[in-house]
């Protein structure tokens, strides 16, 4: 059997592989990839879920902006966190 030869893999990747392999219980590299390619599970996505999924993350976009435009004023942080602390105790 031909030898599986894996170059330039980052350490944190091995040790997740390593760990993958311990855990699936499989005896070779070969045996992992076979096991991790052949998975059963699998996740399918249509047009609606795609496309409420596409409106979440354009919301979460817009919203990163109008908080990004709040913050970009004069205001500093020990400005900031006195106005919340007032918030707070009212």
């Amino acid at each position: 059997m031909p030898t599986i030869l894996i170059k330039n893999v980052p350490e944190d990747t091995l040790k997740e592989l390593k760990r993958l392999k311990v855990e699936l219980g499989c005896k070779t590299w070969a045996d992992l990839l076979s096991e991790l390619t052949t998975s059963c599970e699998t996740a399918s996505v249509d047009a609606e879920q795609k496309r409420r999924m596409r409106k979440g993350a354009d919301g979460l976009l817009s919203l990163r902006s109008k908080v990004t435009a709040k913050w970009e004023g004069t205001t500093t942080v020990l400005e900031e966190t006195r106005r919340t602390k007032r918030h707070e105790s009212s």
